[in-house]
């Protein structure tokens, strides 16, 4: 699996003495929370949602107690949606084919909850039996907007204006070997933050309302990518150095990229040295190369050993004892889904 590393100019963290922790940032995988067979060689998108309704959470009142309604437009926003979940789909060049279908031909339920039979199934496949289809069924839009005013110490006004547009969708997966379809849920918020000296100059940098429906629709669109397709999501880790002469010997070699040299000096470092300080961090560090190879065991393995040196120095060193906790209980959690990813890779 190919994995990409971004080394972060950082200062130094956890200063103590003389060691410090460098931050890396590091693209790791996820795996979806749908896993399709591969006989599935298409997916077909279909907008079976009726419009976003309009709620009461959309009317507002501004800093002068004057009332507005927030719209969401009702230009085919489902269709427009559906079409942002295709692009989304296809630009991640996972499925061999992604479709959309627009025949009206049919006539779909967009009812509450609405449920595709199996004549209206054939018809959206159009023959090809080794497709899946993706079948947004309801949509939700909650668009708020609130004013607030801020006081400085020369006795200006600032009025500030926060806005948020909160989509849920309702999906269902149709497969091409099963009875019953899978329903899945998706959420996502999009924020916004102006400011002005009056309510109706901060309201004037806001998007338009087109425009935040368009953002919002995008956002929640990688959402539902994210759901079908094995994605890239980016971590920190932690590096230590020191003054130790091979502690930051190893750091050079890192620094160029040559890290099998760096986790040899590493190991030697823990298993040659006295202080439990320098070999704890060893340990550490050790975690963070063999978890770039897959190797969660092994990496497992190294945070438990780096652990149990900063337990027993106590003090201070409880701040590493949080951070190698934290580590830890993602390291199990990538390594719980990994056979999943294989699969979906």
């Amino acid at each position: 699996m190919k994995k990409s590393l971004f080394f972060i100019v950082a200062a130094a963290l956890l200063l103590t003495g003389c060691r410090s922790v460098s931050v890396l940032s590091l693209d790791v995988w996820r795996p979806a929370k749908v896993t399709f067979p591969p006989t599935v060689t298409r997916l077909t998108v279909v907008n079976n949602s009726a419009e976003p309704e309009e709620k009461e959470g959309n009317r507002y009142k501004d800093i002068s107690a004057k009332e507005f309604t927030l719209v969401v437009p009702h230009d085919s926003t489902t269709y427009r949606l559906a079409e942002n979940i295709a692009v989304e789909l296809d630009n991640a060049h996972y499925f061999p084919e992604i479709t959309i279908f627009y025949d009206d031909s049919i006539t779909l339920p967009k009812s509450l909850y609405p449920l595709l039979d199996n004549r209206q199934l054939e018809t959206i496949r159009g023959g090809a039996a080794h497709t899946a289809v993706l079948s947004l069924d309801k949509t939700n839009m909650a668009v708020t907007m609130e004013d607030q005013p801020l006081y400085d110490d020369y006795g200006e006004t600032l009025f500030v204006t926060n806005l948020s547009v909160a989509t849920t969708l309702w999906l269902r997966v149709y497969w091409p070997d099963r009875v019953e379809p899978t329903t899945e849920l998706v959420v996502d918020t999009v924020y916004w933050q102006t400011f002005g000296y009056t309510p109706n100059e901060a309201h004037g940098y806001l998007p338009s309302t087109v425009g935040f429906v368009q953002t919002a629709m995008q956002h929640v669109s990688q959402r539902v990518r994210d759901l079908l397709v094995p994605h890239v999501d980016q971590v920190d880790r932690y590096l230590y150095t020191s003054t130790n002469p091979a502690m930051k010997d190893a750091n050079d070699y890192w620094q160029q990229q040559r890290f099998t040299e760096a986790s040899y000096l590493w190991e030697y470092v823990y298993e040659e040295q006295k202080n439990k300080t320098d070999r704890a961090m060893a340990a550490a560090n050790l975690a963070v190369y063999n978890e770039l190879h897959d190797q969660y065991d092994k990496a497992i393995e190294w945070v438990d050993k780096s652990l149990d040196l900063f337990q027993e120095k106590g003090g201070h060193e409880n701040t590493d004892v949080a951070m190698l906790k934290d580590y830890r209980k993602q390291l199990l959690d990538r390594k719980a889904v990994d056979k999943t990813l294989q699969q979906q890779m």
